[in-house]
């Protein structure tokens, strides 16, 4: 079976991040794939990120696509009185109108081949060392004049650390309904799922605002099921690919193209979309 994946379109933010999203859907069918996985971020706005998908189903390619939202995706923007819960629950309708499975609604299994999901969220676990700030300062999302977008945009009914137990123990036993059923598991979140895959630089605020990358939670679960093989995320903008012990991490982001890549932006889809073969 040959996978693929990328994250982090976020079609909204510049013209070259909408203009390379034919360039994906070329790479898509170039690489002849069995599965697509779109691990999150492709725009804040309801209308822009149907548009998205919808194009990845106009084109009519012949893999199954996967989808969990990030965390853009749901900020709460449309109406002052939408909840993220609730545009959770309006995006897993768009993924099966426009042709692709919603992992966050339920696992997928393909040939003996579970595929397991979650968006994730925050708990404060992947704090830096060698500072002292509290689990309030970073309730705030804020320090030194720079805010963390969610604060403004994100409108869930508890706190961060509850809500990222929810959807870890989601994940958790989305795992364990398909163990039994399958050879092997493939977990596909946003945010990540382990420290080692997160850069700190020792400079404000930018350690400061790592501790919104996910949550160690989300790892252990994959790292707890010898049957997880990868895990498959998004967020950082960093692409990365790392052994961690019986599994495979891999991260593969279009990023905010504020330029054009210097390769072009057909070149530039193809490399950002990672490809494997199990």
């Amino acid at each position: 079976m040959k996978i693929g994946l990328i994250s982090d379109l976020h079609t909204d933010v510049t013209p070259l991040n909408r203009a390379i999203v034919p360039h994906l859907i070329d790479a898509v069918k170039a690489a002849q794939l069995d599965v697509f996985v779109l691990a999150g971020d492709l725009a804040r706005h309801l209308v822009q990120l149907s548009e998205t998908l919808n194009a990845f189903q106009l084109a009519d390619l012949a893999c199954e696509k996967l989808f969990v939202p990030g965390n853009h995706d749901i900020w709460a923007i449309e109406t002052p009185d939408v909840t993220s819960e609730q545009k959770c629950e309006i995006i897993s309708t768009l993924c099966y109108e426009c042709g692709f499975h919603p992992l966050t609604e339920q696992p997928f299994i393909k040939e003996q081949i579970g595929f397991c999901g979650t968006i994730g969220w925050y708990d404060y676990s992947f704090a830096p060392d060698g500072y002292d700030f509290s689990d309030a300062q970073y309730a705030e999302k804020e320090l030194m004049g720079a805010v963390w977008n969610d604060k403004r945009y994100a409108k869930w009914s508890d706190t961060d650390p509850v809500i990222a137990g929810r959807f870890e123990a989601e994940l958790n036993a989305q795992v364990a309904s398909v163990r039994d059923e399958v050879s092997r598991i493939i977990v596909v979140t946003h945010h990540v799922p382990f420290q080692e895959c997160i850069q700190y630089r020792g400079e404000l605020p930018w350690d400061f605002f790592r501790a919104f990358m996910g949550s160690k939670r989300l790892g252990d679960i994959c790292l707890e099921e010898q049957r997880v093989t990868h895990a498959l995320f998004g967020h950082t903008h960093q692409a990365l690919d790392m052994q961690i012990r019986n599994l495979r991490a891999i991260c593969a982001p279009v990023g905010y193209l504020q330029e054009k890549p210097t390769v072009g932006l057909r070149d530039y889809a193809t490399q950002r979309l990672v490809c494997f073969e199990i």
